[in-house]
């Protein structure tokens, strides 16, 4: 039992890195700030996972009909109003009633084509050639209303009804994204370097998985 205390209070408090920070963390910080932007609290994994443009190049391939909705929009921060209890989700895999969940929609404009070509075309690079690196999010970066805990404790906590995951974030001298994932929807914001920091300029259009 202590034993496992231990693992517990460490997975649970990781210390909060301090500048200067390196691009990896710069964009993750970032992407914080995006997520907390309208004043909510957010609960997220420690520990950046997943890649974060390996929707964009799957769904960037598809057939023209699923690709013609897709689109770069305004940055706003992903939220959804529903997620899938314990009971709907063994109703939907043990006793086959399917459970619906809504599909997301981008309340943002879109930008132009030009901004559309430019986004599209960076991230098609770097989705083959962008470095990436997994980051620790030990205390938020220090960022307000963010609650980063290890994967265990971020998905027993009652403190966030929905729980935030971010991808390890790719870059290179220009252009840098990051994928979210919260429940089943997931989008990915688009950053560009400015003043040795990184500013997001985009987020793609949201999607269901």
């Amino acid at each position: 039992m202590l034993a496992m205390a231990a693992v517990l209070a460490i997975g649970g408090c990781a210390r909060t890195p301090q500048p200067p920070f390196d691009d990896s963390q710069k964009l993750v910080r970032a992407t914080l700030k995006i997520l907390t932007d309208d004043g909510n609290t957010i609960c997220v994994d420690n520990r950046t996972n997943g890649k974060p443009l390996a929707i964009f190049a799957t769904m960037s391939v598809a057939p023209p009909p699923s690709r013609r909705p897709l689109a770069w929009h305004v940055v706003t921060p992903l939220r959804s109003n529903a997620a899938l209890t314990a009971r709907q989700i063994y109703q939907d895999t043990i006793v086959d009633k399917p459970a619906h969940i809504p599909d997301p929609v981008n309340a943002t404009p879109a930008l132009g084509f030009l901004d559309q070509q430019r986004l599209n075309s960076a991230a098609m690079v770097l989705s083959r050639t962008g470095q990436s690196k997994t980051v620790d999010l030990g205390g938020g970066f220090g960022v307000p209303r963010v609650d980063a805990r290890w994967w265990p404790l971020v998905r027993l906590s009652q403190k966030c009804y929905l729980k935030y995951v971010i991808s390890d974030p790719v870059w290179s001298d220009t252009m840098g994204y990051v994928t979210i994932n919260i429940e089943h929807w997931g989008t990915t914001y688009a950053f560009q370097r400015r003043n040795n920091d990184w500013v997001a300029v985009a987020q793609w259009s949201n999607w269901l998985f």
